[in-house]
């Protein structure tokens, strides 16, 4: 039988979900769901059903969403609990 990796324990109760995190973000840039899917070039609805859970994000949608709100991709996933702003081009 394999053995299991050892992985890093993660704290339960700051474990927020990704659509929380960019709900979060979303309104501290005081971005509208609206504003953030155009940024993003996704529909508001979409922008919704991630924040709600509804959907699951991809590879490529959580670019998208870290480049638009100018964090990391470790902040959004939940690897790492300082947002790592990234430089504005």
């Amino acid at each position: 039988m394999p053995r299991k990796p050892d992985l890093p324990q993660i704290d339960q109760a700051n474990n927020i979900t990704i659509g929380q995190r960019i709900r979060e973000l979303r309104i501290k840039k005081k971005y509208t769901q609206k504003e953030l899917a155009n940024i993003i070039g996704i529909s508001r609805i979409l922008v919704w059903n991630y924040e709600n859970g509804r959907l699951r994000l991809y590879d490529e949608m959580v670019k998208r969403f870290a480049i638009a709100l100018e964090v990391s991709t470790d902040y959004l996933l939940g690897l790492n609990d300082e947002p790592e702003l990234l430089p504005k081009k």
